[in-house]
């Protein structure tokens, strides 16, 4: 499960600002990590295929996509599955308290009351667990230019020419 988690985690990831639109909307909350390793974070405004506007307290800030190094969009975890999980380990903890007595054969409708308390219980622990629990997804990652070409005037008294330096 936990190998099928990363591969698709990392399948939502982009590498162009054309693309970018499937994975953020207008109001998302975004941090952004420039190419000198700077770190702004705000809500996402408006994105375009070159450029994305970022409100960051009274500022908005207009990047460019070659500005950008990485940006990670953040989330809060659905409430849905701790209620879910909350509730079944609820009611288990139930049941295995009252395996011991005469409880499920004596007493039907209080087993059944105390289950569902349990449970209920459980559920709410479950949904507030999940409240707290923020993440943040690396939705675009820029492409490295795997090939750099340099070209460097070399000018003096008897000499002129260019310094050419490919590198890859």
């Amino acid at each position: 499960a936990v190998m099928a988690t990363v591969s698709l985690a990392e399948a939502q990831t982009v590498a162009s600002f054309d693309r970018l639109w499937l994975l953020v909307n207008q109001g998302d909350r975004i941090s952004v990590t420039d190419r000198n390793g700077r770190k702004l974070q705000g809500r996402l405004i408006d994105l375009s295929p070159t450029t994305l506007w970022l409100q960051m307290d009274d500022a908005r800030h207009k990047l460019e996509e070659a500005e950008v190094s990485i940006i990670r969009r953040s989330h809060h975890d659905s409430l849905k599955n701790g209620a879910i999980i909350g509730s079944v380990s609820g009611a288990v903890l139930a049941a295995i308290l009252m395996a011991d007595d005469c409880g499920w054969t004596c007493y039907p409708a209080a087993a059944t009351c105390i289950t569902s308390i349990f449970g209920a219980a459980g559920a709410g622990i479950g949904v507030g667990v999940d409240a707290l629990v923020e993440g943040s997804q690396v939705v675009y990652r820029a492409r490295r230019s795997a090939r750099r070409l340099s070209v460097t005037p070399l000018l003096s008294r008897d000499r002129r020419g260019l310094s050419v330096s490919l590198g890859f």
